[in-house]
């Protein structure tokens, strides 16, 4: 079983839903940590549409369309715009608060992770209007593959539908809304070059994160998943051009690198974090047989 299903069961058993599907407090810290500055702080000038009205039955997706545009036009810059949206999924919060049932929960995670798949939308559409023929070509591939993607490394984060039963739809959507809103700062990124404007990316985490190989296509090469397990113990899943996954915990040494030992001690390796740019995985020992050698080294380009 993931993680994920063991922290919600726990946060559940306390009566406690935060709304986000992070893998620990740390890694909901550093992850995805606002750059805000002092202007950014003090601009209450937002307005967003009228307060939310608590109902798990009613569909808020054109509110959202709404706040969202709201958002867009009261920003003065992209920088501004992506901390601002915090304000939306602020707002829609009281519905992760108020769930009482499964189904409840259920639904106030759809809610959050579509603020942040409308908000990748708006930001897609100016890019797509704003970016000039050879640069559209070149992030309408990416798109389409991060879209591909998306689907496979959720399976791999939180299991399948089988194995998660009821709770699926929310460990999903939480997921889902956490990658997609890092998808959006990518995006934001590229717009802000176009307009010239300054664009600090966030922090993300020096020890945690999943990383694939897709070789420019929408399908997995290579994937590597660094997290905590339900018992709290560092662990790297790892698969190199789909010859089987390997599995073993890690010692993090600061900046980014951590020492790697396979469950049965046969393989050695240092895995390198490089946040929105990727990681790496350099084979040090090997103690039996393994597919690669001493030395070589595979990279993970795409950060989710």
């Amino acid at each position: 079983m993931k993680k994920a299903i063991y922290l919600l069961v726990l946060v559940l058993s306390m009566g406690i839903y935060t709304g986000c599907g992070k893998e620990n407090t740390e890694i909901e810290n550093s992850r995805m940590e606002e750059q805000t500055t002092p202007e950014n702080s003090e601009n209450d000038e937002i307005h967003l549409e009228d307060g939310l009205k608590i109902d798990f039955t009613r569909d808020y997706s054109e509110n959202i369309k709404e706040d969202v545009d709201d958002v867009v036009a009261d920003s003065t810059s992209l920088q501004e715009e992506l901390t601002n949206m915090e304000k939306v999924t602020q707002k829609y919060t009281p519905l992760a608060e108020a769930a009482q049932t499964q189904g409840e929960m259920n639904v106030a995670a759809q809610w959050l992770y579509t603020i942040w798949d409308t908000e990748l939308n708006n930001l897609w559409g100016r890019l797509s209007s704003s970016a000039d023929r050879q640069m559209k070509e070149n992030l309408l591939a990416e798109q389409r593959n991060w879209i591909d993607l998306k689907e496979e490394v959720t399976l791999l984060n939180i299991g399948s539908r089988e194995e998660n039963g009821s709770m699926y739809p929310l460990l999903q959507d939480s997921y889902l809304e956490e990658i997609t809103k890092n998808r959006a700062y990518v995006l934001a990124r590229e717009l802000a070059k176009i307009k010239e404007e300054d664009f600090v990316m966030p922090e993300v985490s020096a020890k945690y994160g999943t990383f694939v190989d897709n070789q420019g296509t929408g399908d997995i090469y290579s994937s590597l998943i660094i997290r905590q397990n339900w018992e709290g113990k560092d662990e790297a899943v790892i698969s190199i051009y789909r010859q089987g996954e390997m599995e073993g915990s890690f010692v993090d040494h600061g900046n980014g690198e951590l020492s790697f030992t396979s469950e049965d001690g046969s393989v050695k390796g240092m895995i390198k974090i490089d946040g929105w740019n990727g990681a790496s995985f350099k084979v040090t020992e090997i103690y039996g047989e393994f597919p690669f050698s001493v030395g070589e080294e595979f990279e993970f380009p795409f950060a989710f």
